[in-house]
């Protein structure tokens, strides 16, 4: 008897296997990346949404902390520059060491920040004068520039640091007055009011008095809340800026602290003008899209669109002109 061995049968069942063909397998990765292109904005959106959070919430903290000021000593904190009032005061008033203190310094006891504030104090960093010149302090410079005080300069605080702009993360050399010399930066300045900055008589930076709330010399007239007679919810005290564009954001400093709103939300020069042209970045901006963050005088937080009506922007930014304008929600 002779024994046949057939093939195998094929089977049509469950357990049968077929590779994928050239044609399936690209249209399944052209569905993945079509996938991938769709939810990578959605992704986006929600870690810039947090972001947001985050960077108002800095802001509300520094707000508690301008109010917190206020009800200790009854005027918002202030600042001192590093030079001489580039005006004749009608009144004389004692100028205080140069330092160069900035108004960040003076909230730091009720933002969490005691301890720094500390450090600063007992490293005798708010006695001595400057004595130098905008290319870097003088030999024996006191105040902030003083060597024991270079390490607490670097101090980095994340309420000064807007998630959303990696440029003020790290440390920086080329700030104005600090050449060569690390330095912390800062994403939030007080704001001036509404001065061109460096153009005609308007621009009152290095004056006694200017329209808004912060300034190098507002320790000649700390501003009490009856000095902000537009009413302080109707009053921009601090907004946002971009570390990378403007080279005044040094964190502690008087000279670092501060921009206008004089010039449109979101100002970005293409290009960045030279290191002399200073005037047309001391602006706010942020890298958020659409706008920037405000805090106001009493101390709340609104996102500004950048598209606001340049007088409202303006009157926003001014203290006691008299202007008739808010920001509705």
């Amino acid at each position: 008897m002779q024994f046949v061995l057939a093939p195998p049968a094929r089977s049509c069942g469950r357990g049968a296997h077929r590779a994928f063909t050239l044609v399936e397998l690209l249209v399944v990765i052209a569905i993945i990346g079509l996938l991938i292109a769709l939810l990578l904005p959605a992704v986006q959106g929600v870690r810039e949404a947090a972001r947001r959070i985050q960077c108002s919430n800095n802001q509300k903290q520094i707000g508690v902390g301008l109010s917190a000021h206020v009800s200790v000593f009854g005027f918002f904190p202030h600042s001192v520059s590093y030079d001489d009032v580039e005006e004749t005061p009608t009144v004389r008033v004692a100028p205080p060491a140069r330092n160069g203190r900035g108004w960040i310094l003076s909230i730091l006891p009720y933002v969490e920040q005691q301890a720094l504030f500390d450090r600063f104090s007992d490293g005798d960093c708010f006695s001595g004068d400057y004595s130098g010149g905008n290319a870097g302090p003088g030999t024996g410079a006191g105040g902030l520039w003083k060597t024991g005080c270079r390490d607490l300069m670097q101090v980095q605080t994340s309420m000064l640091q807007c998630p959303s702009d990696p440029s003020v993360l790290g440390l920086s050399t080329n700030q104005w007055q600090w050449g060569g010399i690390p330095v912390a930066r800062t994403s939030y300045k007080g704001v001036i009011g509404d001065s061109n900055i460096g153009f005609g008589s308007a621009d009152c930076h290095n004056k006694i008095r200017c329209p808004g709330m912060f300034w190098r010399h507002t320790w000649y007239s700390p501003i009490s809340p009856a000095h902000i007679r537009d009413g302080l919810s109707n009053t921009f005290a601090v907004g946002e800026d971009v570390a990378s564009v403007n080279e005044h954001s040094t964190a502690y400093y008087s000279n670092g602290d501060w921009s206008s709103c004089y010039r449109p939300l979101n100002f970005f020069p293409d290009p960045l003008p030279g290191r002399s042209d200073w005037e047309w970045v001391q602006s706010f901006r942020s890298r958020h899209p659409g706008g920037a963050h405000f805090c106001r005088a009493d101390g709340s937080v609104e996102f500004v669109s950048e598209m606001i009506d340049i007088t409202i922007y303006r009157g926003m930014a001014t203290k006691a002109k008299g202007e008739n304008v808010s920001i509705v929600p």
